[in-house]
C-alpha cells in the first residue's frame, strides 16, 4: 500500500515504512523530507493508463520534485520533462530523459538557456511572447540550427486558485495573448525556416479541482490548433498544461485521469487525433507522496492559546507562508485527536506559522506535515541560518536513497567567506 496512513498501532506510515523507523534508519537530523517512489510511480502509470492508445506524452514538471531519483524512477516510467531552467533541463537529460520527451517553459530564458536547447534537440523550446520569438530566432542563426518552438497560448482564463499560481489570466506574465497571434505567426513564418512551429501550449495555473476551466482551455487550444494547422503548418503537438489538483485534507481533488480524457476526447472532437497530446503534471504525482517529519521542541501555553513549536520551519516548508496553504500535520505515533494546538516553527516571522491541528492534550516527539512531496525542499532556503533538511526516498518496503543536511557549518563557512 502507498502513500500516508497508519498502521494497527496507529503509527504513522509511508508506504510501508513507519516514519520513525525511517528516519531512525536513515540516520538524518531532523526535519527531514521521506518520499514513498512506489506511490509517484504508481500514479503516473494511472495517469498514462487514461490516455489509453492515444499518443501522448507526460511532461513532468521538474520544478514541483527535482530530485534525481524521483526523475529517474519516471523516465524509466517512459515520462518527458516540462523545464523552465537549463539547469532544470540539464538534471533531466543526466537522469535518462530523451532529448525529444523535453520541452522548456519560461517567460525570460536567457540565450544560454535557449542555446542548450538548441544544442540538445529538445522537443521543442515553448515561448512565451513575440519578443522571445526573435530572440530565439537569433540564437538559431547564430548556432546554425533550427529551433522547433510552441506557442504558449495565454487564454484569458480565470481560475480558482491562489493568486500566486494562477497563470492563465488576462493579467499574468505568461504566454502569448491571442490577439498577439497573427504577430507570432508573422515572426515563425518569415524566419526563413529558423523557426519550425511543432506545437501550441496553454497552462492556466495550479491547484484545478475541478475541470470545467481546463475543458474550456481545450477547446479553445484546439480550435486554435486546427486554424493554424490550416495553414499548412505541421505541428506535430497539442500541450494541454497541468496543474492538476490534490486534495490537501479539506478539498477534495478531481483525479488526473478526468484531466487526460477531457485532453482525449477533445482533440478528437477536433479532427486532431492524429496530434500528440501533452500534459505538464507536477504536484498531482509528487505532493501526497512526500511528508516532512519534524521534532517537537515544545509546547507553550497563555491564557487560553496552546502552540506546539516544532524544528521545522517556512524556511523548509514555505508553502503556508507564500500561499497561505494548509497542510495536514499529524504526530507520528498517535492519530488526531482533541485539542488543537496552533503549530508553529522557530523562524523570525510571524508567517512561520502552519496553523491549527489536533495533537491531543500533551504532544511530543515526531509530527509528519503531510502532502510535503511537491514544492517543498525545491523551494527551501537557509534563511536565519538554518541548513536545508534532508531527503529520505523509500521504494519496494526499503530505503533506498538518502541526500543528507549540508548542516550549519556549510551555511557558516560560505557566509564567512562572503
Amino acid at each position: 500500500m502507498t502513500g500516508f496512513r497508519r498502521d494497527a498501532q496507529d503509527s504513522a506510515v509511508l508506504g510501508s515504512l513507519r516514519l520513525s523507523q525511517v528516519v531512525r534508519e536513515a540516520g538524518v537530523e531532523l526535519p527531514a523530507y521521506v518520499y514513498d517512489v512506489d506511490g509517484m510511480t504508481e500514479t503516473l502509470r494511472s495517469l498514462r493508463h487514461a490516455f489509453g492508445d492515444a499518443p501522448h506524452l507526460v511532461a513532468y514538471a521538474i520544478k514541483a520534485n527535482s530530485a534525481g531519483t524521483v526523475v529517474r524512477a519516471f523516465a524509466a516510467e517512459g515520462a518527458g520533462v516540462d523545464a523552465v531552467s537549463g539547469a532544470e533541463l540539464e538534471l533531466a537529460l543526466s537522469c535518462g530523459v530523451p532529448e525529444k520527451q523535453l520541452v522548456m517553459s519560461g517567460v525570460a530564458k536567457s540565450d544560454a538557456e535557449i542555446d542548450l536547447a538548441l544544442f540538445k534537440g529538445i522537443l521543442a523550446i515553448q515561448a512565451e511572447s513575440v519578443e522571445e520569438l526573435g530572440r530565439v530566432q537569433a540564437r538559431a542563426r547564430a548556432t546554425g540550427r533550427r529551433a522547433d518552438i510552441s506557442l504558449r497560448i495565454n487564454p484569458g482564463i480565470e481560475i480558482d486558485t491562489h493568486s500566486h499560481i494562477a497563470t492563465g489570466h488576462d493579467a499574468a506574465k505568461f504566454g502569448i495573448s491571442e490577439s498577439d497571434l497573427a504577430a507570432a505567426y508573422a515572426v515563425i513564418d518569415g524566419s526563413g525556416g529558423l523557426l519550425s512551429q511543432v506545437g501550441i501550449s496553454v497552462h492556466l495555473g495550479s491547484m484545478m479541482t475541478s475541470t470545467e476551466a481546463y475543458a474550456r482551455s481545450a477547446r479553445k487550444l484546439c480550435d486554435l490548433a486546427r486554424e493554424r494547422r490550416a495553414q499548412a503548418t505541421k505541428l506535430a503537438y497539442v500541450d494541454f498544461g497541468g496543474g492538476f489538483g490534490v486534495d490537501y485534507g479539506s478539498t477534495p481533488s478531481v483525479p488526473p485521469s478526468e484531466f487526460a480524457h477531457i485532453c482525449v476526447r477533445t482533440l478528437r472532437d477536433a479532427g486532431l487525433s492524429d496530434l500528440m497530446i501533452v500534459v505538464e503534471p507536477g504536484r498531482s504525482l509528487v505532493a501526497p507522496y512526500g511528508v516532512l517529519v519534524a521534532r517537537i521542541v515544545q509546547t507553550k501555553r497563555s491564557a487560553e492559546r496552546r502552540w506546539v513549536m516544532i524544528n521545522a520551519g517556512m524556511n523548509d516548508l514555505i508553502r503556508p507562508a507564500l500561499y497561505a496553504a494548509k497542510h495536514r500535520i499529524e504526530l507520528c505515533e498517535s492519530s488526531p485527536q482533541e485539542p488543537e494546538w496552533r503549530v508553529v516553527g522557530p523562524v523570525c516571522e510571524s508567517s512561520d506559522d502552519f496553523g491549527s491541528h489536533a495533537l491531543g492534550p500533551d504532544p511530543s516527539g515526531l509530527v509528519a506535515v503531510r502532502d510535503a512531496g511537491a514544492y517543498g525542499y525545491v523551494m527551501a532556503s537557509e534563511y536565519n541560518g538554518r541548513a536545508l533538511p534532508s531527503e529520505v526516498f523509500v521504494k519496494g518496503g526499503k530505503i533506498v536513497s538518502v541526500s543528507r543536511s549540508p548542516g550549519r557549518q556549510a551555511w557558516l563557512q560560505r557566509r564567512l567567506e562572503a
